[in-house]
């Protein structure tokens, strides 16, 4: 007679339980010892580029500069500050002395929360001034230096009263925990009742007011561009039996390139990808419940981990956006990488060549004068929506930043 033994359906499934969660700890100490590395060195070397390209001639006088330099040095010093840190916890253990560093989640939650939603603040308001440079191009200067200096400080003053109570109630976690070094524990009555029951709410009105400023201005900003392609089209058709058919091309053409060549395509692909790595993070922060406890197991803890360096992602790719979607920032790019490799020289041969192509062109238009002094007022437009156009061509090949 034999013997047979019969597992317990509750130890099978026990079993199956500690494999998953076997198969997450190991992926999240994977991730965790591989990507942070890469976002850091990445998403430091692209900042500086950005950093580099809006110093140029070509974007340096424009209010969106500076919105786009404070974004790339606000992304670049989270990166070396907040990640470095985090990495440095998940990834080597008793790495940090609790009795010695007992302070440094303070600054750690307080930078890392206010980083990010600086990062945010600064996208909308970003974007708000472009949509209402392209709205109201003749009454909204897109120049005013000072006055985008003021909108950053104003920023930073919103985010630093937002994020100041990270200084009172944060510190480290338990040694159990591994996905984060620092959290919120509330010491009195009071501030964990502003920690479970105001600041979610508080956090999420922030959240869903700049989405909606950074999702209601892109769309001013295409609105802007459709009307454009469309006056474009109809202003082509209309041409088209008019004895000024090669200039109208020429003019169409010329136009079109320009508005390839703006910054509204830049900014619309920064917010949808802002929005696409972001808002997992903070649904995950919605769902948790601001629970420590929500993290205990492996599986959450890989959630986290995931949704964290999602965020982090978005401070690394805003460059390969501005490289895709930007057309003025590509040939920035370039006369940076030429001044580097070829020196001065070939940077200003270049110049000499682009201006002397721009000159021919200019001397093959004067000979259609009569032309572009008909009586018709559409030609009239068109001749001098060319000139502009054509100094709008000259300013950008002299004024390359040398």
């Amino acid at each position: 007679m034999m013997n047979s033994t019969v597992v317990p359906f509750s130890a099978t499934a026990t079993s199956e339980v500690s494999a998953t969660e076997t198969k997450s700890q190991t992926s999240g100490d994977i991730i965790n010892a591989v990507y942070p590395p890469i976002l850091i060195f990445v998403g430091v070397t692209c900042n500086v580029l950005i950093i580099l390209v809006m110093r140029t001639k070509q974007f340096c006088r424009q209010s969106t500069s500076v919105f786009m330099t404070t974004s790339a040095v606000n992304d670049a010093l989270s990166l070396v500050i907040s990640m470095t840190t985090h990495w440095l916890y998940v990834s080597f253990e008793g790495i940090y002395y609790r009795n010695d560093v007992k302070g440094i989640c303070k600054f750690l939650d307080f930078y890392g929360w206010g980083n990010c939603d600086f990062g945010i603040l600064i996208t909308s308001m970003m974007t708000v001034d472009r949509a209402l440079a392209m709205t109201f191009p003749l009454r909204f200067k897109t120049k005013s230096i000072k006055r985008a200096r003021v909108v950053v400080l104003v920023t930073v003053l919103i985010v630093v009263a937002k994020e100041f109570h990270f200084l009172i109630g944060s510190n480290m976690v338990p040694e159990s925990r591994k996905e984060r070094l620092c959290d919120v524990f509330p010491g009195t009555e009071s501030y964990k009742f502003f920690w479970k029951q105001v600041w979610p709410w508080l956090h999420l009105v922030y959240l869903s007011v700049c989405f909606i400023i950074i999702m209601g201005s892109n769309s001013v900003l295409l609105l802007q561009i459709l009307k454009s392609s469309n006056f474009q089209k109809i202003f082509k058709k209309t041409s088209k039996n008019s004895k000024v058919t090669e200039q109208t091309k020429f003019n169409y053409s010329t136009r079109m390139r320009k508005q390839l060549h703006t910054i509204a395509p830049m900014l619309i692909g920064e917010s949808l990808v802002l929005l696409l790595l972001t808002f997992p993070f903070s649904v995950q922060l919605s769902i948790s419940g601001y629970d420590p406890e929500f993290y205990s197991t492996p599986d959450m803890g890989l959630l986290f981990s995931v949704t964290f360096y999602m965020l982090y992602t978005n401070k690394c790719v805003t460059f390969f956006v501005y490289l895709v979607t930007g057309g003025k920032f590509r040939k920035s790019l370039k006369q940076i990488f030429r001044r580097w490799f070829k020196g001065k020289k070939s940077v200003r041969k270049n110049q000499f060549n682009n201006f002397s192509k721009w000159y021919s062109i200019k001397g093959d238009l004067q000979t259609m004068k009569p032309i572009c002094r008909s009586p018709s007022s559409e030609v009239w437009n068109t001749g001098s929506s060319l000139s502009s156009d054509i100094q709008t061509e000259t300013s950008f090949v002299v004024s390359t930043h040398l």
